[in-house]
């Protein structure tokens, strides 16, 4: 029989499974996070008709090796990792990868890898592929070093915090005079009043008092002196603290911060009923320059209690939580992992790949790290599909098919021609 009518009859094959791959794609052109594949053709093993041999001296040159291909064969199938446009969905929990990363999605005995992030919560609050119902996988608060599913509480509670610190900032005038209680100015005491929290959540309004004053031996300008004013509980009653509660704040000639006297930077008093409170005062930020005073108390670290209000997820994957009294914590924390050669992952449908020998062990990171890429909130990642060049190859693969189908047709009339002599 013919050699050629074998030969095309593998083009015929190759083309025909190069087609699939095609039509596969085209299929996938709006499959999130699809990635698209290629064929690539290799000749196969040669018929040697005549070896090579090598010049004679003075006589006749080499020749070239005279060898009939059988055909064709398909080389490798490559999946195109390559990167592709992601699209705004308006939903908090989708997300999708800008850079080389993959979630990590498990059944609870095997993990799998996945470049499409359309996720929500279940009942129980995992967090979970809204494709399959696979676990997400990453870190939790309580127990940062050990990757598990993501799992959040919707009901959590913020505990309330009692106040242990108070920040002051601004500047105080340098120029104003000394404080004298007959004849006060204006510019040398400053009435400072900030909300504070005990170990119950309950407020409590404490007015501090600044004054421009003088040390004991002599005269020195560079010297406020601070006095608890006042602390009005809940019901709007003035709670009297214990003892004279006041202090020294001091200014170097540069009107910067330089430090107060031992002991002299807290406030102490006990709500009814709660536990005491041992306020300390953060002056650091405070200056005594020669403009407008301006102090004012920034910030206390205390809060009431509160419930998760809203969630919400960074390019990082972390989850930050948003609760009623104003604070904000992190829930959870999402996990992408990254390998040597994702192209050597086996497509396991479904959107999913799983390691092989080929593709290297994952490593596993956050978001953002070098390599892993970034987290797009609210999207998801389109397919690699680009439509123009899968018809191009179509048409390349079509004339190709029609071209070996030729040579099939050719070949059959030579041996109709062979089968005829016999007439």
């Amino acid at each position: 029989m013919m050699r050629s009518l074998f030969a095309a009859v593998s083009g015929l094959k190759c083309h025909q499974q190069r087609m699939d791959v095609i039509g596969n794609n085209i299929a996938n052109v709006n499959t999130p996070g699809y990635k698209k594949s290629r064929v690539n053709f290799q000749d196969m093993l040669n018929q040697t008709i005549r070896g090579a041999s090598r010049p004679v001296p003075g006589g006749r040159g080499g020749t070239n090796p005279m060898q009939i291909g059988p055909g064709v064969s398909v080389g490798s199938i490559d999946v195109i990792m390559g990167g592709s446009s992601v699209q705004d969905t308006g939903k908090n929990t989708d997300l999708g990868i800008d850079g080389d990363g993959f979630f990590i999605l498990s059944d609870g005995s095997r993990n799998y890898y996945s470049r499409v992030g359309s996720f929500d919560f279940d009942e129980e609050g995992n967090l979970v592929s809204l494709l399959h119902g696979l676990r997400v996988m990453g870190w939790m608060p309580d127990d940062p070093d050990n990757l598990t599913n993501i799992k959040l509480n919707l009901n959590e509670s913020e505990n309330a915090k009692a106040t242990t610190n108070m920040t002051f900032g601004g500047n105080l005038d340098c120029r104003a005079e000394l404080y004298d209680s007959t004849n006060p100015d204006p510019k040398s005491k400053i009435v400072l009043r900030h909300t504070v929290y005990d170990s119950k959540g309950q407020e409590y309004m404490v007015s501090i008092a600044v004054t421009k004053t003088i040390d004991v031996d002599k005269w020195d300008s560079n010297k406020w002196d601070w006095t608890l004013e006042s602390i009005i509980d809940p019901s709007g009653e003035d709670i009297k603290p214990a003892g004279d509660q006041r202090g020294l704040i001091q200014f170097d000639e540069n009107g910067k911060f330089d430090g107060v006297p031992a002991d002299s930077n807290m406030i102490v008093f006990t709500p009814d009923g709660s536990a005491p409170l041992n306020i300390t005062l953060d002056f650091t930020k405070l200056t005594q320059y020669g403009s407008p005073s301006n102090a004012d108390i920034e910030s206390q670290n205390g809060y009431k209690s509160g419930t998760l209000e809203s969630y919400a997820i960074d390019q990082s994957g972390a989850i930050e939580g948003v609760f009623s009294n104003g604070v904000s914590r992190r829930l959870g924390q999402i996990a992408l992992s990254r390998f040597t050669n994702p192209a050597g992952l086996f497509k396991e449908g479904n959107s999913l790949y799983s390691v092989t020998s080929n593709s290297g062990t994952p490593n596993i990171d956050i978001a953002g790290s070098s390599g892993f890429g970034t987290v797009k909130p609210g999207s998801l990642e389109m397919s690699n599909v680009d439509l123009s060049s899968e018809f191009t190859e179509m048409i390349i693969t079509q004339r190709g098919f029609q071209a070996n189908s030729r040579v099939i047709t050719a070949s059959d009339e030579m041996l109709q021609e062979l089968v005829n002599l016999k007439r």
